[in-house]
């Protein structure tokens, strides 16, 4: 029994502010008692007493009054406490004055209910919890709450399909609520409903005024995006002691659609845009900025990493050393995945396809899982066919992210077993090649009815199960929303408990027919051709590296350490100038974001200088990758782009194509 007084006494308490009394009714004992009150319903029943002793005095209570009440016949029955949401209305005389009582009876359970007393002619803004069960009905409401802040908590009647009969009490925290009820938005809208949700919002607008709403889409049962209107209204005493509020959804998808079609339209769209403009400007700035950030020590960890495995002999420590750059690499992949789908969300992001070298392309993919399949104890397996071509042609970087986020996605869900990584190829005319790509784990596999998840974006499946897993939950959204760009599409089969496999194809067209051959000894090839030194640039070429970083100065200087080339080093755009007044170079590495003078300002003066300045090559290096970065630099008037981290491929392409064959 302590456990259904506990519920009724919870359930008061989210709604003490609009209630005039509950009575809390034993059935078996045929007693009832007062277990909170604001009103003066308790005046007539008495605190506490008998059913018969309720049924006189409120019988009493409408005779002296000489009204017929429409809630006599009702109250002439005790089985009337055993019903669930049966509702009223009682017109009571007390001192001379007739009091008017909405009433609802709460069943908790086979022993007990309670009795809800409402005040009409109270100056309440929602007259009675019924009152708006009935307005949600009648004005297509899909859902209504009412939240307290003071205890983080909803308590609602959230009607599904706009059916009373279909009424579910809900009870929960409003923070996991509005976390969860955020989902339902399109992605550009959730920041909007964030904000418009956060409690301090609430708070700041509700005492200045008796509600606020806005219109945006939403998910509804049948997860289409419908047109409805959100609304925060104050309740009765509102207050920042006593934060209660009635949150409500209305559909207006008939509305809507109807104002869409009128002239005025492009209007109303262009002002619900311009509500937008800034939150969706500060998330541009901020992972920008975060990109920038993170990406500046990434480049030193990575490039002193460099310097290990070029300078050490030692067998642990260059182990140890692979092992530091492929998680660094990993470590980028999250950042990108940041970058990549706020690219795809702002519809920025492109398909730029080059000649590659396949094998090389999938022994890089499988150094980058070898690190974290080892540390989770399970086997990697690679069927990578030695028929494949040499070169295709295609966007390298795109498909390698692809296959990485699926097989870093089977790594996370998988706890035993392996991974197997397959890659094959038929050709369906001389220079064209179908790809057949698949990932196979032994992993948890998905339930049938959570499949429509698995692409959602920032969503993980099972997550009770799944609750320790780390990640964005951005990786397999990207993964669809590119293959879709390359003309593909994701096929998943999965089985819950056993496992799951993904696999795509890719037609690509065929550079080189030379065969692949065995992965693996394509892998130890390229290990000892990185481990080499290659000196193929003019001896004595003069370099001038700008960065307001030292430590990447002195990555760059121990990355050219054996290549006889002559680096010299500003620390800011300035300095830069006079360095290259006092002396001539054959080359420019400058970075982009340096107080005082950034590097397209810096490049700018450079190329006023004139004469051999005009076509000086001068290769933006910066950490700055967010958005069409390449093209906005190279319109800038820099010759060509790298990112940070360095990776020495690159730079090393960069010196061959812009240095001159002699000093």
């Amino acid at each position: 029994m302590s456990d259904t007084n506990d519920k009724v006494d919870n359930f008061v308490e989210q709604l003490y502010s609009c209630i005039s009394a509950v009575y809390r009714i034993y059935l078996q004992e045929e007693r009832f008692e007062l277990i909170k009150t604001d009103g003066t319903i308790d005046k007539i029943l008495g605190e506490k007493g008998s059913i018969d002793s309720a049924y006189e005095k409120l019988f009493l209570s409408i005779r002296e009054g000489e009204r017929k009440a429409n809630a006599y016949d009702t109250f002439s029955d005790k089985s009337v406490f055993e019903r669930n949401n049966q509702t009223g209305t009682l017109h009571l005389y007390l001192d001379n004055e007739i009091l008017n009582y909405d009433y609802r009876i709460q069943k908790l359970d086979a022993e007990t209910s309670a009795i809800l007393f409402f005040r009409h002619d109270d100056s309440f803004e929602l007259e009675s919890m019924e009152k708006l069960k009935m307005d949600t009905i009648q004005e297509n409401y899909l859902f209504s709450m009412v939240g307290d802040l003071s205890n983080n908590t909803l308590h609602a009647s959230a009607i599904t399909e706009l059916s009373v009969d279909k009424q579910d009490y809900l009870e929960l925290k409003y923070s996991d609520w509005r976390l969860m009820i955020s989902n339902m938005f399109l992605p550009d809208d959730r920041p909007l409903f964030l904000k418009i949700s956060d409690p301090q919002y609430i708070l700041d607008h509700l005492e200045k005024e008796k509600s606020y709403r806005f219109e945006v889409k939403m998910q509804n049962m049948q997860g289409v995006y419908i047109w409805v209107r959100l609304m925060f209204r104050r309740m009765h005493s509102f207050s920042r002691e006593n934060p209660v509020f009635i949150y409500t959804v209305q559909d207006i998808h008939e509305d809507m659609t109807r104002l869409l079609q009128q002239e005025n339209i492009i209007k109303a769209v262009e002002e619900q845009n311009e509500k937008l403009t800034n939150i969706n400007k500060a998330k541009s700035v901020f992972i920008s900025n975060m990109s920038h950030e993170i990406r500046t020590p990434i480049n030193a960890v990575l490039g002193m990493n460099e310097m290990i495995l070029r300078e050490t002999k030692d067998k642990a420590i260059r182990e140890y050393a692979i092992n530091i750059k492929s998680a660094g690499k990993m470590l980028l992949s999250i950042i990108n995945d940041i970058l990549d789908y706020s690219k795809i969300e702002a519809g920025k992001m492109e398909i730029l396809p080059t000649d590659f070298r396949l094998g090389d392309m999938l022994d890089d993919i499988g150094r980058l899982i070898d690190v974290k399949v080892k540390e989770k104890n399970l086997n990697f397996i690679l069927h990578i066919s030695p028929e494949l071509p040499s070169v295709v042609y295609g966007d390298e970087l795109r498909i390698k992210q692809v296959i990485i986020n699926i097989l870093t996605n089977a790594v996370k869900y998988t706890q035993k077993g392996s991974i197997t990584f397959s890659v094959s190829g038929i050709y369906t005319e001389e220079s064209r090649v179908e790809l057949q790509i698949s990932v196979r784990d032994t992993g948890i596999g998905m339930k049938q009815e959570e499949m429509g998840k698995l692409f959602s974006d920032f969503q993980r499946l099972d997550v009770t199960r799944n609750r320790n897993i780390e990640g964005t939950g951005l990786g397999m959204s990207i993964v669809v929303r590119l293959l879709e760009q390359m003309g593909s599409k994701l096929q998943v089969n999965s089985v819950y408990g056993e496992g799951s496999v993904f696999s795509f194809t890719l037609m690509l067209p065929v550079t080189d027919k030379t065969p692949v051959g065995d992965i693996s000894l394509l892998h130890e090839q390229r290990l000892q051709e990185e481990l080499s030194v290659k000196k193929r640039f003019a001896k004595g070429a003069k370099i001038l590296a700008v960065d307001d970083n030292q430590i990447n100065l002195a990555v760059l200087e121990g990355l050219l350490k054996d290549s006889e080339l002559q680096l010299d080093c500003a620390i800011s755009g300035k300095r830069a100038l006079k360095m290259l007044e006092a002396r001539q170079y054959d080359l420019v590495l400058l970075d982009h974001l340096m107080p005082e003078m950034d590097g397209i300002e810096t490049l700018s003066r450079i190329r006023n200088m004139g004469g051999i300045y005009s076509t000086l090559p001068v290769i933006a290096l910066t950490a700055n990758v967010f958005g069409d970065s390449r093209r906005r630099y190279m319109q800038a008037g820099f010759s060509d782009f790298l990112e940070k981290p360095i990776l020495y491929s690159e730079l090393e392409r960069v010196l061959e194509t812009y240095l001159p064959e002699k000093a």
